[in-house]
């Protein structure tokens, strides 16, 4: 019960960013900033609350780089849908804004050395226990 807790508190954080993100390009559809980020706050706290301790995000460093790179895509596409839908952010998230892809672009860079590291670290270990 406490890992589907767990999960829908994600989902649901992430449904709230996204809120979060259409109202700031469409400020005029109504609904309050606060509402957004009253939730993302809420479900992120109820994620951590309800995680298992000791028990690692990510089962390896592949799942971990794998999951930047769609969390990416998908916040990058989310950025495009509502540029084209006519969108303008009141705070200047954009798609040609240089911090946001820097900063995509390191937790990246990041992840893949992460992952090569374990990836050879694997490797050797394989290779000593042959010999």
């Amino acid at each position: 019960m406490k890992k589907r807790v767990n999960f829908l508190s994600e989902a649901f954080a992430v449904v709230f960013f996204t809120l979060m993100v259409v109202i700031d390009f469409f400020p005029d559809i109504g609904i309050n900033m606060s509402i957004g980020a009253i939730g993302v706050v809420t479900f992120i706290l109820l994620a951590v609350i309800t995680r298992h301790k000791g028990e690692p995000v990510f089962s390896s460093k592949k799942q971990e780089l794998i999951f930047i790179v769609l969390s990416g895509i998908y916040f990058f596409s989310l950025l495009i849908i509502l540029s084209l839908l006519g969108g303008v952010s009141q705070v200047g998230i954009g798609i040609t804004n240089p911090i946001l892809w820097g900063l995509y672009l390191i937790g990246v860079l990041t992840s893949y050395t992460k992952y090569k590291k374990e990836l050879k670290q694997s490797n050797n270990n394989e290779s000593g226990t042959f010999q």
